[in-house]
């Protein structure tokens, strides 16, 4: 038995930072939005073989420890049931180290692809908490859309979808590491910035691009490194068509908003992206 699942990236309209919690994760609060940028997740259940993963591009980890792994084992190891083989194929094509949350998209596609092939009773509510354990961004991407995102990640919230725009994902060559981002955050002054979770949804009941532009903001951003090409690219957009922009997650990747896709032509062709990774992409 066959299951394919579209794994889609995540972006984060909002991203505020909040305490450093006593398990060592922050606090967070973020409206995330899922894009319609996605890998392609195949399952092969019912084997009678060992689990393994098959990928098209190499993984930055040893298989076993990808997170598409370390989702089926914790399935199996919620629910009990017996696994008699899974083979699950990878085909990337979300940047990975980009903030995109295609490593949590991929784990989230696996368990909604297990509990069709094995639990189809499941409850929703039921796979996101095996989600939870598995990694900070995969209960959102177990059922996308819009929400706000709050805890480690774990307490969710539906909102309104966003209105109809197109964003433009620009990848540099540069890569950051989440964990030295957070510990960046920590010791840096950030710049305040109020009611950003409130503009954006206001700007999400209103179904305004435009309202929406004003809210985008993540705390990352103060965490820059100081040669980091982010805010060019950022700067470019801006002055080149973009309502607003917003770094991905922890980065490095930067979403520039726009109305329509004819808009993002303007940027194209002015920033100088030979080498980097560019997606333009829409809400899902």
């Amino acid at each position: 038995m066959t299951v394919t699942e579209k794994a889609y990236a995540k972006l984060n309209l909002t991203l505020e930072v909040l305490d450093k919690r006593e398990d060592g994760y922050h606090n967070i609060e973020s409206i995330m939005t899922t894009v319609s940028l996605h890998d392609t997740v195949t399952i092969t259940a019912h084997t009678g073989g060992e689990c393994r993963l098959v990928c098209d591009t190499a993984v930055t980890e040893k298989a076993e420890d990808n997170l598409c792994m370390k989702a089926l084992r914790a399935f199996f190891a919620h629910t009990g049931l017996e696994c008699d083989g899974v083979e699950i194929t990878l085909e990337k094509r979300i940047p990975m180290q980009a903030g995109l949350g295609g490593g949590s998209a991929d784990a989230a596609a696996v368990l909604r692809g297990l509990q069709k092939l094995y639990a189809p009773e499941m409850p929703r509510a039921e796979l996101e908490s095996i989600a939870a354990t598995v990694g900070s961004d995969v209960p959102f991407c177990v059922g996308g859309g819009t929400q706000l995102v709050c805890g480690r990640g774990e307490v969710l919230t539906p909102l309104k979808e966003v209105p109809k725009c197109t964003f433009l994902i620009v990848k540099p060559k540069e890569s950051f590491s989440t964990a030295e981002m957070y510990a960046r955050l920590d010791l840096c002054e950030r710049e305040e910035r109020t009611n950003c979770r409130e503009i954006t949804e206001v700007a999400l009941i209103a179904r305004e691009v435009v309202t929406l532009a004003v809210g985008l903001h993540n705390d990352f951003e103060d965490a820059l490194p100081l040669n980091s090409q982010v805010p060019m690219i950022m700067e470019t957009m801006l002055r080149r068509g973009a309502w607003g922009t917003v770094l991905c997650g922890s980065g490095s990747a930067v979403a520039g908003l726009y109305r329509t896709e004819e808009e993002t032509k303007e940027t194209l062709e002015v920033l100088d992206i030979s080498g980097w990774d560019y997606f333009i992409t829409e809400p899902v």
